[in-house]
């Protein structure tokens, strides 16, 4: 029987890795509950710990390019069919948000629901379906994978120290970091709408 270690090991050393990270970006925006970030962070960690700064140069280019390509996935699906993409659409809390603030500040508003659970897929989609003009799209879709990217690879390198460079600690720690930050988003997501609600009610 194969050892865990050995075959993420291997999956990590794959020259496959960066098409195999790009495409995992690319389907966690349709379907956030399979993240990318795990991956990324192991993979940051591995590069890292080799002492391989080319190679995560090319995993923040990887996740880049896969962020890019499923935003304008998700942005088309959101400008082609309300059918596609319906189950997204809410009158309020984080959708409404996004909807209030996307032809004031689509920047803002793309890069401010980005880290938090489902944020990408609701508000590209919303950038889609209201239409937003690709000369205001294209440069907040930019700045927030730019975000994005950067904060993912940057959380693997914090962990490499941490894991030396083992592929199941890597692995570990990039999953046990994906559930404290989604977690930590949606709690804040809970405080900031509870809050509304009191302020509402006086």
């Amino acid at each position: 029987m194969t050892d865990p270690t050995t075959l993420i090991g291997y999956v990590l050393d794959s020259p496959w890795l960066l098409p195999l990270i790009t495409l995992a970006v690319i389907c966690d925006g349709p379907l956030p509950l399979v993240p990318s970030e795990p991956v990324l962070f192991s993979a940051t960690a591995s590069a890292l710990a080799d002492g391989d700064g080319l190679r995560i140069v090319a995993l923040f280019g990887a996740a880049l390019v896969g962020s890019l390509l499923g935003d304008a996935l998700l942005y088309g699906a959101g400008r082609s069919s309300n059918r596609v993409v319906g189950g997204v659409r809410r009158d309020d809390g984080l959708g409404a948000w996004v909807r209030r603030h996307l032809h004031r500040r689509p920047i803002v508003a793309l890069v401010a629901t980005r880290l938090i659970p489902g944020g990408r897929l609701a508000s590209v989609t919303a950038a889609g379906r209201v239409r937003l003009p690709l000369r205001a799209f294209v440069p907040a879709t930019l700045a927030s994978s730019l975000v994005w990217s950067s904060w993912m690879t940057g959380i693997g390198v914090i962990v490499g120290p941490f894991t030396h460079g083992d592929p199941l600690l890597s692995l570990l720690a990039g999953f046990l970091l994906a559930l404290l930050v989604g977690g930590a988003a949606g709690i804040a997501r809970r405080v900031v709408r509870h809050r509304r609600r009191a302020i509402a009610s006086v």
